[in-house]
């Protein structure tokens, strides 16, 4: 039976707003409560609530909505200072919807993880699939966060067989008007590095994309883990290429070290600690096979074009 009532945390959010209009388009009739701590300007749901995901007020709500269907999207991306009040937010956060969830037992969970879940490592086969072991690089909040939420959806899937749970790995999102703090690294610099001397190969994906399949996955009725990329892959020198820049290797000592200094001194521009640096260095790259045979998604956007978009939006693209 298709969505008739759908609860959205995270909704104000980029992946909130265009999940949103792809719901509209598919399943014009579902009534949907957005929950998140800014209210929307654009793409508002039927009905909203401005909602901390840890507070017990959105048991409240979910109770009182009776969801047959919980998209879960509120997550913190931008790395905060306090990595303690992050990961309260998105994984006691988390754990607190999944309670929630299991209150009122709706059809379906779908939950938006990430492809930083199986961690970058210099040993990463190119491309992953979902049977990879998950490797979680702890030393970087967000994708650590990302294997712990992983870790509670597998123990709530067990426990509610009956609920269909399924979750999204995508690579790095882009869509118009978005920006987050990976952006300026690949937009802002005159030269480009390349972090121990390392050219890794690296996916980006559109974020109407991103909605589709995730409206693909939530049609299909599938579960578990789908990775969400596009079957090709650039690296920085082709970035670099692109753009028109140079691409020079750096010790990788030297890029954690003044990414440590520049993180300490609150200094503008490059707004992450350095341990994503592991994330530019080695490969982390996923294989959307599983997506495509059980749902038969396809992608309108490669890596190349996306990663051309940003560029073009940034005024960085290279005139032809």
């Amino acid at each position: 039976m298709n969505p008739q009532r759908i609860l959205i945390t995270g909704s104000s959010g980029f992946y909130g707003r265009a999940l949103l209009g792809a719901i509209r388009k598919e399943w014009p009739a579902a009534q949907i409560l957005g929950l998140d701590v800014v209210a929307p300007k654009t793409d508002a749901p039927d009905t909203f609530e401005v909602c901390d995901i840890t507070s017990p007020k959105v048991r409240e709500h979910v109770v009182s909505f009776q969801p047959d269907t919980i998209l879960h999207l509120a997550f913190v991306v931008n790395p905060m200072r306090d990595e303690n009040r992050m990961h309260q937010i998105n994984v006691e956060g988390s754990r607190n919807l999944l309670a929630a969830a299991s209150a009122v037992k709706p059809a379906r969970v779908f939950v938006a993880s990430s492809a930083t879940s199986y961690g970058a490592w210099p040993d990463n086969p190119v491309p992953m699939t979902e049977d990879q072991p998950l490797r979680a690089r702890t030393d970087y909040r967000y994708a650590s966060d990302k294997v712990d939420v992983e870790n509670l959806l597998s123990d709530f899937a067990a426990a509610h067989p009956e609920i269909t749970v399924s979750w999204t790995r995508p690579c790095i999102i882009y869509g118009p008007g978005m920006s987050n703090f990976m952006t300026p690294l690949f937009t802002v610099p005159p030269i480009l590095t390349l972090p121990g001397g390392d050219n890794p190969a690296m996916q980006f994906v559109h974020l109407d994309d991103v909605a589709d399949a995730s409206i693909a996955i939530l049609r299909a009725g599938a579960r578990g883990p789908f990775n969400v990329a596009p079957t090709d892959w650039i690296t920085m020198k082709d970035l670099a290429k692109m753009s028109g820049r140079l691409a020079l290797p750096v010790p990788f000592g030297l890029c954690r070290a003044v990414t440590t200094c520049w993180w300490a001194l609150r200094l503008p521009i490059f707004l992450f600690p350095a341990p994503l640096w592991n994330f530019i260095r080695y490969p982390w790259v996923v294989s959307p096979a599983r997506l495509t045979a059980e749902t038969g998604f396809q992608f309108q956007h490669s890596s190349a074009e996306v990663i051309g978009m940003l560029l073009k939006d940034a005024g960085k693209l290279r005139k032809s």
